[in-house]
């Protein structure tokens, strides 16, 4: 009869166990996830809480559809001379880290930046500059959870224009 006693209160608290551990798994995002541009760097990066983890690492990405970054030549004086801004479109840009939760929960930001491509300038002293970045149809996902976000466009002229690079002229 104590056998049985024992087994049954054992299974039991293997349930209550159970139970807790299920429970304590069950993400989701507490604050954000929110997309923020920064307009001194042209970075697109997004701000995020997510509870209920776990113990266990969780992947995140960022991906946009459609990335569009422009630069323009500059003298060494910060002028501009004669000529169209030079932009560059990316398509399917994407950002991924994978972080380990902290008694459940992660408190993070992930951040795509700005890509060259083949912008340069054309003769000698000039300075290429990042102007703009506009970045359209982002997802922030917990890739491990399946968990996606749509954040929807961001973007804006970085001011002041920041230097990107080498000009081909030096």
């Amino acid at each position: 009869m104590n056998k049985k006693l024992l087994l049954g209160l054992t299974a039991a608290v293997t349930a209550c166990l159970m139970a807790t551990a299920a429970q304590a798994q069950s993400p989701h995002f507490v604050r954000g996830p929110t997309p923020v541009f920064d307009s001194s760097t042209g970075e697109l990066c997004v701000n995020f809480k997510e509870a209920g983890l776990g113990n266990l690492p969780i992947t995140y990405t960022l991906t946009v559809d459609n990335a569009t970054f422009t630069f323009q030549c500059f003298t060494r004086h910060d002028n501009t001379p004669q000529g169209d801004p030079n932009g560059q479109s990316f398509s399917n840009l994407f950002a991924q880290t994978t972080i380990t939760p902290h008694n459940g929960s992660i408190t993070g930001s992930l951040c795509l930046e700005p890509q060259q491509g083949t912008a340069g300038c054309q003769g000698g002293g000039l300075v290429l500059k990042l102007i703009s970045a506009v970045y359209s149809g982002g997802t922030f996902c917990d890739a491990t959870n399946n968990i996606c976000t749509s954040i929807g466009g961001q973007g804006g002229n970085v001011v002041p224009p920041l230097s990107f690079g080498r000009g081909n002229g030096h």
